[in-house]
């Protein structure tokens, strides 16, 4: 019988790098331990005066023995007592080294020295990380099954209006992530966020994918300055929760809407491309009195119609697609009635809320999700007008300066940036152009494969909750700014309220534990309130 080595397990320096190269590390640990994918480990080379960090990527059983089959032999307890002969392989990928030297982090471009000590690190080794954090906080850092309590993760607030997708299969917490996010906006007021809702859930709550009642952005009483609220409720709800009446004009609506909300044929799109310059208010009543049985007009003199009228511009057109015009428009007043009216516009008010970096949250409980494409694209590509007005004669220096800062949500936006899409040229412009005048999107879906790539290839914030599905993960990895390669199996392994974060303002993908939003706000409240008492006990 072989004779096994007793390990002292107490001794963690039995933990030693073996290998492998600069882009790949491995250590053994003992059969009976417990590591987990996802575990971040430090790794100090006293040789080189570094510390190494590596994340876990995969574990397999292994042993010193000759013999392949070893494990496939049944040898019971005592063949399985303690001994370093058998054991549990760790691949790990590096993340970076923290040199003694300087107490900076830098990428790994070089190896730790073979049989470094590889240790698990605590609190107090990644203040480097805490050091590069952002301001918006979302969540703890995650090692494994751990949580480390005092690493709390903060995205970078200017680089969220360079793009960010939210990627989670139902029932991951995205909903809970976005209205923590939301919670961390309202605190820090760094730019302003707007989300449409037609489900009424962002305001006062509900309940969760799996029935857990929830709380609202309404219920962040401290930082309620840093939320605007615009909504379709009676007026006894915007009292009690100090919301806005939302309303759009008629003249806020460009014909060129109906092809977010519809599938237009060739001749409906020469009709809209016909009224590209017209008025929102004039196009609605055109084609709410007009008959499209006279179309073609054969004799437009005979007919009354002048040149150069609205009639004339689409004299040569069939009836039918005059008809289907006048049917979406039509299905979009009548649809839309309980907050588009011909005349008052609150769009100016939101675009003002949003450059005083306020959270401006749209609430049309029970709208249907073509009255939220609707809204969605008629306050994106007005900020968008706004933003290129302003831009204007401003170098690009000088514009960074200058512009405000603003995030928009797309809550399935596949619907609006799919492959191949035509359709959706405002929300395309702004995932292509719009960083240039300080107006980013954040991208949430549960399909990434289903988003056009070179949308993806814009998006520098990456926040990844859970993707069962290969296609959905090999997308989000090859699109993402760093390298999420060799952590696939952690992100097919993420549990609810679990993310890993990958952005250009921190130096590598962070896991993180979310937030739950209730206790965030909590926190959040209660420092407020001792904060006012410290002031008030000052003051006597």
């Amino acid at each position: 019988m072989t004779n096994l080595h007793d390990i002292e397990r107490v001794d963690h320096s039995k933990y030693r790098l073996i290998g492998r190269s600069v882009l790949s590390y491995r250590f053994i640990a003992p059969y009976d331990s417990e590591p987990y994918i996802g575990d971040i480990k430090k790794i100090t080379d006293d040789t080189k005066g570094v510390v190494f960090f590596a994340k876990v990527t995969d574990l397999t059983h292994d042993s010193n023995f000759a013999d392949t089959r070893w494990d496939t032999r049944v040898y019971a307890e005592k063949f399985y007592g303690l001994g370093e002969d058998v054991f549990i392989t760790v691949d790990a990928v590096p993340l970076g080294f923290v040199d003694n030297a300087d107490g900076k982090f830098h990428k790994p471009r070089t190896i730790p020295s073979k049989f470094s000590r590889v240790e698990d690190p605590d609190a107090d080794d990644f203040r480097f990380l805490t050091e590069q954090m952002g301001e918006i906080e979302v969540g703890l850092m995650r090692s494994g099954q751990d949580v480390i309590r005092d690493v709390a993760v903060r995205i970078p607030s200017k680089v969220l209006p360079q793009h960010m997708g939210v990627f989670a299969t139902t029932g991951m917490g995205k909903s809970n992530f976005m209205k923590t996010f939301c919670a961390s906006c309202m605190n820090e007021r760094k730019f302003g966020l707007l989300i449409v809702d037609p489900h009424g859930e962002y305001v006062s709550g509900g309940r969760s994918s799996i029935g857990e009642p929830t709380g609202g952005l309404v219920h962040y009483t401290a930082g309620r300055e840093g939320l605007a609220i615009f909504t379709i409720r009676p007026e006894t709800d915007r009292k009690k929760y100090g919301m806005n009446r939302l309303w759009i004009e008629y003249d806020d609506f460009k014909i060129g809407d109906l092809s977010i909300l519809y599938d237009l044929s060739a001749a409906q799109h020469e009709i809209v491309e016909a009224f590209s310059g017209v008025g929102g208010s004039e196009v609605i009543n055109f084609f709410r009195t007009v008959d499209p049985e006279i179309f073609p007009i054969r004799d437009p003199a005979a007919a009354g119609v002048l040149e150069g009228s609205l009639a004339w511009k689409i004299r040569n057109s069939m009836g039918g697609p005059v008809r289907v015009i006048k049917s979406h428009i039509e299905n979009i007043v009548n649809g839309n009635s309980a907050f588009f009216r011909s005349r008052g516009s609150s769009i100016s008010e939101i675009i003002g809320n949003l450059h005083e970096d306020r959270v401006v949250l749209i609430d049309i409980p029970d709208m249907s999700e073509r009255s939220e494409l609707f809204v969605l694209s008629i306050i994106t590509r007005m900020i968008m007008e706004r933003h290129r007005s302003e831009a204007r004669g401003f170098g690009i220096d000088e514009r960074r300066e200058h512009t405000h800062q603003v995030l928009i949500t797309i809550e399935e936006a596949q619907r609006v940036l799919a492959s191949g899409g035509s359709s959706t040229q405002v929300f395309r412009e702004c995932a292509m152009e719009g960083r240039k005048f300080g107006v980013g999107l954040c991208v949430i879906t549960q399909q990434p494969k289903n988003v056009d790539p070179k949308v993806l290839a814009q998006i520098n914030t990456f926040v990844v909750m859970g993707l069962g599905d290969r296609g959905d993960r090999d997308i989000i990895i090859g699109s993402a700014k760093q390298d999420l390669s060799k952590m696939e199996i952690e992100i097919q392994t993420l549990d609810r309220g679990e993310a890993i974060i990958s952005t250009i303002g921190i130096p590598f993908p962070v896991s993180t534990r979310i937030h739950k939003f209730e206790d965030y706000i909590a926190g959040l409240n209660r420092q407020t309130r001792s904060s006012i008492s410290e002031g008030l006990e000052g003051r006597f």
